[in-house]
C-alpha cells in the first residue's frame, strides 16, 4: 500500500504530476468500462436472447470471487490492522451471502419452475441489497480513509469480531426482509420488469452512494497507491453496472447482461487487486524478516554495552523496536517507574496497556511513521507502578527519538525522560496561588468599576435633581400667579358664565402643570412627604378598580403577596401615585395586551429589612441604552404626545426619598421587572382617611401674609380680604419682623418658605411665636428645600400649602390651621 507516486525533478514544473504505470493502467481500464457501457446505453432496453448458463455461471463466479476477496482481506487486515479494511471485509461477506441467497430465489435456478426461497419480489430486492452492500463497503472504506488516513486497530481480533457480528445482523435483517416480510415490500418487479426500482428512487440512491464513495476515495488518497487506484476501478464498474441496469429496466435486456458483466468485473478487479497485494505484502514481510535478523545480530553485540550505560542513567530509558514496538531494553530507572512488571519483550501496548486510552500509543506510532522526534515537558501520565497497583498520576519530561533502519523506515524508538511529578505539583501550587491573586485583583477591579459607574450615575441624577427642583420652584410661582388671578377674575365676574368657563379651562391646564411640577419635585427628592405605616395589600385593595380601569381590559393585572407581609413607612398618597404610574408604564409596554404581575414579599438585606414590591410585565422590554436612561426626567420612548417621561423618575425620587431602593431588570423582547425595596416598619397601618371637601369658609382673624413675589402677595391679600380676614402684608422676612413688633395681635402668619435675606422662614416663625405666643403658622412654597423638611420629610407639626393653590384650597388650609388643637402649638414650629 506504500507504492505512492511522487513527482520527480523533471516534473517539478508540471501542473499535474506524471502518473505512475499502475495509475495509467487503472485509468485506462476505467475508461474502457465507461466507453463499453456508454456505447451500449442506447440499446440497453433491447431484449437479448436468453442464455441458460449465463446466470448460474455469473452468480457462482461473483459469489466465489467476493468470498475469496473476503478471505484475503481478513489475512491482510491481520497483517496491517488497517481499520478501513473492516468495511471491505464486511461488505464482501455480506455481498457474497446475499448473492447466494439471491441464487436460491431465482425460479428454475436449481429445480425447474421452482423458487427455493422468497417470492416474486425477492430477486429484485436482493439485487438492491447486494448492490447496496458492495457499494456501502466501498463507501465505508473511502469514508474511513478520508476521516483518518491509515487508522490502525489496537486490538485486531476484537474489532474483527465486532465487524463480523454487525455483518451477520445486517445480513439476517436483509434476508428476513425479503422472505418473512416479502408481502410488505413495495412491488418493484412485474414479470421481469424491474424499472420500478429506478422510478422509486432505490436504484438512484445506490448510484448517489457510488459517486460519493468515488469522490471520497479520490479526496482521501488521490489514487496514489495501487490499492486505491484499483478500488476506484471497482467503483467505476459498479457505477456503470447500476447505470446500464437501470437503463435496461428488465431481465434479459442488453442493460441487464452488461450490468451483470460489470458487476462481475468489479468483483474480479477486487480479487486480482488483493491477490497482488497479498503477494506484495508477503514479499515485503520476507524482506523485513531478513532485515530484522540482521538487526538482531547487530543488537546482540551492542546489548551488553547499552545495558551498562542505561543502568547508570538517572532518568528512565527504553528502546522500542519492530513494527509492533516491542520493548527491547529498559534501564533501572524505567523499572522503578513501572514497578514489578515484566515489560521487556512485549509490545508497548501489552506491556503498558493503560497507555492506549491516553494517546501515548498513537503518539509513538506517529513518531515511528513520521520519523521525527517528539519532545514534551510536563506530560501527564497515568501509570500502574506494579502488577496489581492502582493508577498513579505522574508528570514526565520525555523524548521520543526515532532511529531509521536499513530500509529507511524507523527501526527503533529511543525513549528518555524524567519523572517531574513533584516539581510539577509545586509549580501548579504556585500557579494556583497566582491565579487566585489575579482573580482577586479582577474581582476588586470589577467592583471598583461598578462602584464608579454607580457613583457617576448617582451624581448625574443628583445634578438633574437639583436642576429640576429649581425649575419646579420658579414654575410653581408662575403657575400660582396665573391661578390666583384667574380666581380673582372669577370673583369679580360672578355672573359671566363664559368667563368662568375660560377660567376653568385655564385652571385645568394649571393643575396639569402643577402635577408635572410635583413629579419633578418627587424626582429631585424635594416633595414634602408625610410618611405613615402602610400595608401594601390594603393599598392595592383600595385602588384595585382604579388600577384596572387605568391599564385597560387587555392587560391582566394580578396581585400576589406573601403571607404576613410587613408594613412599610411611606407617604400613602405618593405611594398610590407611584403604583399607578408604574402600572401605566407597563400597560404602554403591552399595546396588544399581556399580563402585569405585582408581587410583594419580605426580604432581609445587610442594610436592614425591606418589603419587596415587583412590577413584572410581558411587554417589549428595554434595550441597554434605554435602561441606562430610564430614570431621567422627560426621557421617554413613547413618542410625542404619548407620555411625559416622568413616571419612572417620580418613582425613583419617591423611593430614594423614602430610604428605599429601586432597580430595573429588563431585556429587549423579554419584558420588564421594576424592583422596589421599601423599609419595614413595626407600626400599625392606619385606616385610610377620607379627604375633606374644599368648602369655602372665611373668617375675621388677622393674617400676616409674607412673600417676596409682589404679584403673589397682592393676589393672596385680595383673596384673604374677600374671605373676610384682616390682612397685613410684607415683601420680606425683615419687613414681616417689623410688622410683628408693631402689631398687638396677629392670629396667623402665612409665609413663603424660600425668601431672600438673612432671616429664613423658620426663623421668622420662631420669632413670631416669641412676640405672639398664640400665633399660628402656615407655610407655602413651590420648592421647600430643607427649610421645613429633614430627612426628606416635613418636620413634625409643620403646616404646608404647596403652590400653586386656589381660593378654595387657601380658605380650607387657613381654617384648618386656625381651628387646630393645642398640641399643634407646642411642636416648636407651628
Amino acid at each position: 500500500m506504500n507504492d505512492r507516486t511522487f513527482p520527480d525533478k523533471a516534473d517539478s514544473g508540471r501542473i499535474v504530476p506524471r502518473m505512475a504505470p499502475f495509475q495509467r493502467t487503472a485509468l485506462m481500464t476505467a475508461l474502457a468500462i465507461a466507453a463499453f457501457t456508454m456505447g451500449l446505453m442506447p440499446v440497453a432496453a433491447s431484449q437479448w436472447p436468453g442464455i441458460a448458463s449465463f446466470l448460474p455461471v455469473y452468480q457462482a463466479t461473483t459469489i466465489v470471487s467476493y468470498a475469496i476477496v473476503a478471505y484475503l482481506i481478513f489475512g491482510y487486515f491481520m497483517q496491517t490492522r488497517l481499520h478501513a479494511l473492516l468495511y471491505l471485509w464486511g461488505g464482501c461477506v455480506y455481498t457474497s451471502a446475499i448473492l447466494l441467497v439471491q441464487f436460491f430465489s431465482f425460479p428454475s435456478a436449481f429445480v425447474h419452475d421452482v423458487r427455493l426461497l422468497g417470492g416474486t419480489q425477492t430477486p429484485s430486492w436482493l439485487w438492491f441489497f447486494w448492490h447496496l452492500g458492495s457499494t456501502g463497503m466501498l463507501f465505508g472504506y473511502a469514508w474511513s480513509e478520508w476521516r483518518r488516513r491509515g487508522r490502525l486497530v489496537a486490538v485486531p481480533m476484537a474489532a474483527f469480531r465486532t465487524c463480523a457480528a454487525l455483518t451477520a445482523c445486517v445480513l439476517a435483517l436483509s434476508v428476513l426482509a425479503v422472505t418473512l416480510f416479502h408481502d410488505r415490500l413495495p412491488v418493484v418487479d412485474i414479470a421481469g420488469d424491474f424499472s420500478r426500482i429506478t422510478r422509486s428512487g432505490y436504484a438512484p440512491l445506490i448510484q448517489v452512494i457510488i459517486v460519493m464513495a468515488l469522490f471520497m476515495l479520490w479526496r482521501a488518497t488521490r489514487f496514489a497507491t495501487s490499492m486505491s487506484a484499483w478500488l476506484g476501478v471497482a467503483i467505476v464498474a459498479l457505477a456503470f453496472d447500476n447505470a446500464i441496469t437501470m437503463a435496461g429496466g428488465a431481465r434479459l435486456t442488453a442493460g441487464w447482461y452488461v450490468g451483470r458483466i460489470n458487476a462481475l468485473l468489479s468483483a474480479l478487479v477486487m480479487l486480482g487487486l488483493y491477490l497482488k497485494e497479498i503477494n506484495r505484502v508477503y514479499l515485503r514481510t520476507t524482506a523485513m524478516a531478513d532485515e530484522l535478523a540482521r538487526a538482531n545480530q547487530r543488537l546482540a553485540g551492542e546489548h551488553a554495552r547499552m545495558l551498562s550505560l542505561f543502568e547508570q542513567a538517572p532518568g528512565f530509558m527504553a528502546v522500542l523496536a519492530g513494527g509492533e514496538l516491542r520493548v527491547q531494553i529498559v534501564n533501572a530507572a524505567f523499572k522503578r517507574l513501572v514497578g514489578d512488571r515484566a515489560v521487556v519483550g512485549l509490545p508497548i501496548g501489552q506491556a503498558l496497556p493503560e497507555l492506549a486510552e491516553q494517546g501515548y500509543l498513537g503518539l509513538i506510532e506517529d513518531v515511528r511513521r513520521g520519523g521525527r522526534a517528539h519532545v514534551a515537558a510536563g506530560m501527564k501520565l497515568s501509570l500502574r507502578r506494579g502488577v496489581d497497583a492502582s493508577l498513579d498520576e505522574l508528570h514526565i519530561d520525555v523524548l521520543f527519538q526515532p532511529n531509521a533502519g536499513m530500509d529507511g523506515e524507523t527501526g527503533t524508538i529511543f525513549i528518555q525522560g524524567n519523572d517531574v511529578t513533584e516539581q510539577w505539583r509545586a509549580r501548579r501550587e504556585v500557579d494556583r496561588q497566582q491565579q487566585h491573586l489575579e482573580d482577586l485583583v479582577c474581582e476588586r477591579t470589577r467592583k471598583l468599576e461598578d462602584t464608579q459607574t454607580a457613583l457617576m450615575h448617582s451624581q448625574k441624577l443628583e445634578a438633574i435633581g437639583k436642576l429640576t427642583g429649581g425649575v419646579a420652584h420658579d414654575f410653581n410661582n408662575v403657575l400660582h400667579i396665573i391661578n390666583g388671578n384667574l380666581d380673582l377674575i372669577r370673583m369679580f365676574t360672578p355672573a359671566n358664565e363664559k368667563v368662568h368657563q375660560r377660567c376653568e379651562s385655564a385652571q385645568t391646564a394649571i393643575r396639569r402643570g402643577a402635577k408635572l411640577s410635583s413629579q419633578l419635585l418627587a424626582f429631585a427628592r424635594k416633595q414634602p412627604l408625610q410618611p405613615d405605616a402602610v400595608s401594601l395589600p390594603d393599598v392595592f385593595a383600595s385602588i384595585d378598580l382604579l388600577l384596572k380601569r387605568a391599564v385597560g381590559e387587555q392587560v391582566d393585572v394580578r396581585f400576589v403577596a406573601c403571607p404576613e407581609v410587613w408594613n412599610v413607612l411611606v407617604d400613602p398618597q405618593q405611594l398610590e401615585n407611584v403604583i399607578l404610574n408604574l402600572s401605566l408604564n407597563a400597560s404602554d409596554a403591552m399595546p396588544s395586551g399581556g399580563t402585569l404581575l405585582i408581587h410583594v414579599d419580605n426580604v432581609c438585606k445587610e442594610e436592614g429589612e425591606f418589603v419587596h414590591l415587583a412590577f413584572t410585565d410581558t411587554g417589549h422590554g428595554m434595550t441597554a441604552d434605554v435602561k441606562a436612561r430610564a430614570f431621567e426626567p422627560f426621557f421617554s420612548t413613547k413618542g410625542i404626545g404619548k407620555g411625559t417621561g416622568l413616571g419612572l423618575s417620580m418613582a425613583y425620587g419617591f423611593v430614594k426619598q423614602s430610604d428605599g431602593h429601586i432597580d430595573i431588570d429588563s431585556e429587549a423582547g423579554r419584558g420588564t421587572t421594576i424592583h422596589i425595596l421599601l423599609p419595614r416598619t413595626d407600626g400599625r397601618a392606619a385606616e385610610k382617611k377620607t379627604a375633606p371637601g374644599l368648602a369655602i369658609q372665611g373668617g375675621t382673624e388677622t393674617v400676616l401674609a409674607v412673600d417676596d413675589e409682589q404679584d403673589i402677595l397682592d393676589n393672596v391679600a385680595t383673596m384673604l380680604r374677600d374671605l373676610g380676614y384682616k390682612v397685613l402684608t410684607a415683601g420680606s422676612a425683615d419687613a414681616a419682623l417689623r410688622m410683628l413688633e408693631r402689631q398687638d395681635r396677629i392670629d396667623l402668619l402665612f409665609t413663603d418658605v424660600i425668601m431672600p435675606g438673612s432671616v429664613g422662614a423658620t426663623d421668622l416663625a420662631a420669632r413670631a411665636r416669641l412676640r405672639h405666643p398664640g400665633i399660628r403658622v402656615l407655610f407655602t412654597s413651590g420648592y421647600t428645600e430643607n427649610a421645613v423638611m429633614h430627612n426628606d420629610r416635613l418636620d413634625k407639626g409643620v403646616n404646608l400649602l404647596s403652590k400653586p393653590y386656589g381660593r378654595a384650597e387657601l380658605a380650607s388650609a387657613l381654617r384648618a390651621v386656625l381651628a387646630g388643637a393645642a398640641e399643634e402649638r407646642e411642636t416648636g414650629i407651628a
